[in-house]
């Protein structure tokens, strides 16, 4: 139903999950956390949230032009079609916006125990 398009944005769930578990094992055990690269820390969280949102509204942008192509070459359209393309097209964007939410408040707990760690220092 989404296509390629919706793949990328579960595979970015996946991965916004996947490092959100690892680094609460890795922040609430006994562990010392030690120091990794952007990609390996819990900043990777927020930065795949904001890249699934961003394609999201993307993704939607190409949908509404590859419409917008299709409605001027077909000769009558209706109303009613128009007005379910459209509801459609939100489907990227919404789910974009939810794994931005979701990544905030992960990246938030992260980084709040992260940053507690630090202070011990």
């Amino acid at each position: 139903m989404g296509g390629i398009f919706l793949w990328i944005q579960i595979l970015l769930i996946v991965l916004i999950l996947v490092l959100s578990i690892k680094k609460s094992i890795t922040y609430f055990s006994k562990l010392v956390p030690r120091e990794s690269g952007f990609f390996m820390s819990h900043h990777a969280v927020l930065f795949l949230g904001i890249l699934a949102f961003v394609w999201g509204i993307f993704t939607q942008l190409v949908g509404l032009v590859q419409a917008l192509n299709a409605i001027i070459e077909a000769a009558d359209v209706s109303p009613a079609l128009i007005i379910m393309g459209l509801r459609n097209s939100f489907i990227n964007p919404v789910i974009g916006l939810g794994t931005l939410l979701a990544a905030a408040l992960f990246w938030a707990l992260l980084h709040g125990r992260y940053t507690s760690f630090k202070k011990q220092d």
